[in-house]
């Protein structure tokens, strides 16, 4: 016995109805014209066929006649980019009626994009020239339009895609894996709650207010001379709250030191700040504070270019492996646009600092500070709790799209007055704007 056929696909049967409509009246309004004694053309489209019935039945049913029409340039344009020969004829001469003939050879352009594109669900695809972004698809609606997975929801006419991936090719999964990277990176996680950071409790500060003996222990280091990185690791992870004037945690804060996730980049600190906001993370490399921030002649040193490079690197990671992140380590909000902080080096005078504008174009997002700088906030907020440093402050927008979240610009709406920082250097004023 033959293997019975198999159905057509979504996408064929929604062109070939796109294609009878656009070609001709349906058999319905065929059965309604010869009940009402109307005369349909047999080549009008069925939008157009719609506009005849009701501009005959105009008196009936107390309906004003459109207003006025001829067919405009634009439709004309429009059939010719279709190779349409034939060319509209109006027929009520009617605003309605031109209307009617436009979305009929849009008809005809939907159904041409669907054969082209034999769009199926699973599919990855985009667009032509950039216009839509890799999107898996996720249905197709009855008009044709393309519509695609995940968050931000969006759709797009077939005609402007052209198919990335196709389900069970040899590298669909690797292009759906950098679809879901690129989403998860742009998306906006104001809604997030605290039960997803419920595994990371154990990050969780009771206290975000740094003792003073944690002050005193990081003062004694830094006077002390101290050359090697790994005594200035440790002290910060035995002591966290060190870190808890970089976010705005004013609902829960946590500090995560050496995360293990990708065998290579390995970010130093992790800090979140969880605010009516929503989750807002920053990414801590540090270095010796022997190591100066700039060299003699105002150039970025090599210690802090390094710094520079290991965030870059981390962020890097992240673009390709977010909903690793995300979902095994429980990282949730944590993407590519999170703010760097590289702390090295002691402070320098502030003459050093113009020199250093025009060294690279790249570091968007990243600051570098002192190790005293560090140390000034963090005196700040022990005697203010509610201090918060300008660099959390400013972080409460993404640095990557100024604007996306309305960060106050009043400390007071946050509480807290501004802390007395001397001399910063930033990575946007160091490379240049």
């Amino acid at each position: 016995m033959p293997p019975e056929p198999s159905p057509p696909s979504r996408w064929t049967e929604i062109a070939d109805k796109l294609d009878a409509m656009s070609a001709a009246p349906t058999s319905e309004q065929i059965q309604v014209s010869n009940r009402l004694g109307i005369t349909l053309r047999g080549d009008l489209p069925a939008p157009v066929a719609a506009v005849v019935i009701r501009d005959r039945l105009s008196s009936a049913i107390f309906q004003g006649t459109g207003r006025a029409a001829d067919i405009p340039e634009a439709l004309t344009e429009l059939e010719e980019e279709l190779g349409i020969e034939a060319s509209a004829q109006l027929v009520t001469n009617t605003r309605d009626e031109v209307s009617a003939w436009f979305a009929a050879r849009y008809m005809q352009m939907t159904a041409r994009g669907l054969r082209a594109l034999m769009p199926e669900p699973g599919d990855v695809v985009a667009g032509h020239i950039g216009a839509v972004e890799r999107r898996v698809i996720s249905s197709i609606s009855d008009d044709g339009h393309i519509n695609f997975k995940g968050r931000p929801a969006a759709r797009s006419w077939p005609n402007h895609l052209v198919s990335i991936a196709r389900v069970g090719t040899a590298d669909h999964a690797t292009a759906v894996q950098q679809v879901d990277a690129t989403l998860r990176n742009s998306a906006n996680y104001a809604r997030a709650s605290f039960g997803n950071f419920s595994p990371l409790d154990s990050h969780a500060l009771e206290n975000d207010v740094p003792a003073s003996e944690s002050i005193r222990a990081l003062e004694e280091l830094l006077e002390s001379g101290e050359r090697l990185e790994q005594p200035f690791q440790n002290l910060l992870t035995r002591n966290p709250a060190l870190l808890a004037s970089l976010v705005i945690g004013s609902w829960k804060t946590y500090v995560i030191p050496q995360p293990r996730l990708g065998a290579e980049h390995v970010p130093d600190f992790l800090v979140l700040g969880f605010n009516s906001l929503g989750p807002h993370w920053v990414t801590v490399e540090i270095e010796a504070a022997r190591h100066p921030i700039l060299t003699q002649r105002g150039r970025l040193s090599g210690a802090t270019t390094h710094a520079i490079q290991q965030v870059q690197d981390w962020r890097e990671w992240l673009t390709q492996n977010v909903a690793y992140a995300q979902t095994e380590h429980h990282l949730h909000g944590l993407t590519n646009r999170a703010p760097g902080l590289v702390i090295i080096g002691r402070d320098t005078p502030s003459s050093s600092r113009e020199p250093a504008r025009s060294q690279s174009q790249e570091g968007a997002g990243i600051a570098v500070r002192s190790w005293d700088w560090l140390l000034r906030i963090a005196q700040a907020r022990a005697r203010d709790p509610l201090s918060a440093s300008e660099f959390a402050v400013g972080n409460l927008a993404d640095p990557f799209n100024p604007g996306a979240h309305d960060a106050p610009t009043d400390r007071s709406a946050i509480g807290g007055a501004a802390d007395d920082e001397l001399e910063e250097l930033d990575i946007d004023d160091l490379f240049g704007s």
